[in-house]
């Protein structure tokens, strides 16, 4: 049982990435943290708190042999999920997307980023969420196909 958790800014290409690679792994499923951020009208922060909790939860779960999550990671946060993968005997692999900041900012499978967007890509690549020391792996997720690097980070979790 295995949590691959791709890390990185908005606009990295984690949600395409990430759908690629459960793709190829046997029992996978793919998760995109935004799906589970609290409503719009919430504060950013509480939401990205719904978010990070709702997928420790399904971390914790047993029902999925194998998870791929696509969400912006940070130190507290993958603390909690290390311990969550150690007491639930998954185990975890952290991918950093550190796709180049002018790439970033033009939206990646069709998606225009609005300004407030584009202003958090700037702030989180301060933040260096593309260089999590944590991470177990670094990608500048830039060539495609997306397949191409969904098969690396595979055979890197040993599939």
């Amino acid at each position: 049982m295995t949590v691959i958790w791709l890390n990185g800014r908005i606009g990295s290409g984690k949600s395409a990435l990430g759908r690629a690679l459960a793709a190829l792994l046997p029992q996978a499923r793919f998760v995109d943290g935004d799906d589970h951020a609290g409503p719009a009208h919430l504060p950013n922060c509480v939401r990205w708190h719904m978010a990070l909790e709702a997928l420790l939860r399904l971390a914790r779960c047993r029902r999925s042999l194998r998870l791929v999550i696509a969400y912006p990671l940070e130190a507290q946060g993958f603390r909690r999920l290390r311990a969550v993968c150690g007491r639930a005997r998954r185990g975890l692999l952290v991918v950093n997307l550190a796709t180049p900041l002018p790439i970033a900012l033009r939206g990646r499978g069709g998606r225009t980023l609005s300004l407030d967007e584009q202003q958090r890509v700037r702030e989180m690549f301060s933040e260096d969420y593309h260089r999590r020391r944590f991470a177990a792996l670094t990608l500048s997720n830039t060539l495609p196909p997306v397949s191409r690097t969904a098969r690396m980070i595979a055979r890197r979790a040993g599939f």
